[in-house]
Order: C-alpha cells, then structure tokens, then sequence
C-alpha cells in the first residue's frame, strides 16, 4: 500500500468516528435542551393578615432548557367521581414559563373541597403545556384541614 492510501483510509476511520460522535452528541444535546416542569402542590398554607383562612398552592417550575407554555392546571381526583380534574381558573388563559423564570404559582380554594375528604391523599396537581405532555406533582403526605 502506499502512504496516499494509508492516509485515505485513515481519514476515512477518523470522519466516521466523529461523523458518530457527533450525532451521538447532537441527540444528546437535543434530549437536554426540552422544557421540563416541575409541580407541587401544598396544603395548608395561610394568608397574612387573615391567618383563619387556609389555602392550597400550586407551584410549577420550568427547569429545563427551553421556555415551555402552559396550558392548564388542574387537580387530578381519582376515579369515582363526577370530574377527573378540577382546572383552577387563574390557569386557563395559559402562561409561557422561561428558563430560570419565575414559577407559576396558582392559589387552591378549600370551597367544595369536603366532598373528596376521603381521597384525600389521591389527590395531585396536573400541569399540562401546549404539546399536551402532562406533568404531575407527588401525592402530599400531610392531611389538609379540609378533610377532617
């Protein structure tokens, strides 16, 4: 062999190395770069000035990469009721979260709440963004005045 075709071949073992290097990488990069939200929803929380009146709070944060826009936030209520989420009205007109934003916090009425006082612990915040893809909070662990 000569050296022209040792070169050729050589180069040609070092571009599909890196030729698979690099879209390992850009895929890679590419599973990195998605919005990711995160959601918790807290019970108990009271209001200054009116320390009697209790509320939850829904909190969801954007995490990943990418602004994502949000499109609902809900409670997820188990199954055997009458509705299988309860949309909190200030979600509705939807919210575009950025990288590094502010969360969007969402306030929780304990009005109407006493008919699911049994499922208590079932229940969970769902935040949804404009492709559809669902988000969902832990179940909480501590037990909401409303459920007593």
């Amino acid at each position: 062999m000569s050296s022209i075709e040792v070169v050729s071949i050589v180069t040609a073992i070092v571009g599909a190395m890196l030729g698979s290097a690099g879209f390992v990488l850009s895929i890679l990069v590419f599973r990195r770069d998605r919005p990711k939200l995160i959601v918790t929803l807290q019970w108990e929380m009271a209001l200054v000035g009116n320390p009697e009146k209790r509320i939850g709070l829904v909190r969801v944060t954007n995490t990943g990469r990418r602004p994502a826009y949000l499109a609902i936030v809900a409670l997820q209520l188990p199954k055997g009721f009458k509705y299988d989420h309860l949309a909190l009205m200030d979600s509705i007109p939807g919210k575009k979260l950025e990288e590094g934003g502010a969360p969007a916090v969402y306030q929780v009425t304990y009005a109407g709440m006493e008919e699911y006082k049994q499922v208590w612990n079932k229940i969970r915040a769902m935040a949804e963004d404009s492709s559809g893809k669902k988000y969902y909070s832990k179940y909480t662990k501590r037990k909401p005045s409303w459920a007593n």
